[in-house]
């Protein structure tokens, strides 16, 4: 089948951890696993992510000098099963996209990590490049979550 540019992104990767945990890491320690460097507005001299819990909550990444740059908003928080928001790392607010982050218990040790991307309909002119930055950041992003609870499971 021939994606569109339109179509949604989705990607998953299966974690050492449970549902619970693997929330806990993605939501509320992101600077600990995100790859600030290569996946933020401010590379080097980004400092932390930042996921606040609740809808309506902002994700923003902060840099050395304190400043702040928001990348979008939580719309659903149904811990420990997802979260949903809106993603304009790349633009304004004006250009959010959607993203859906769904957590889904194998077995008690492991679970599966699921980023569904859409709302490309909304940035037309732009959607296959950002589709295709994105397609490649959230592969980086599952791989950096994934290495990050295998460590946290080597330490329990």
């Amino acid at each position: 089948m021939i994606q569109s540019s339109l179509d949604p992104l989705v990607h998953s990767v299966e974690v050492n951890c449970s549902q619970s945990d693997a929330f806990e890491l993605w939501a509320f320690r992101p600077s600990s696993w995100w790859p600030m460097k290569d996946h933020s507005t401010f590379g080097e001299n980004s400092i932390s992510v930042v996921i606040e819990p609740g809808t309506g909550g902002r994700i923003y990444e902060t840099d050395t000098a304190g400043s702040q740059r928001e990348w979008g908003r939580i719309t659903d928080w149904s811990p420990p099963s997802g979260m949903s928001f809106t993603w304009h790392i790349y633009g304004s607010s004006d250009e959010a996209t959607d993203v859906e982050v769904k957590f889904d218990q194998v077995n008690d040790e492991r679970t599966r990590v699921t980023v569904i991307h859409s709302g490309w309909e909304r940035i037309p002119q732009r959607a296959a490049e950002l589709r295709e930055g994105n397609r490649v950041g959230w592969i980086d992003l599952l791989e950096a979550f994934s290495t990050a609870t295998n460590r946290q499971s080597n330490r329990e």
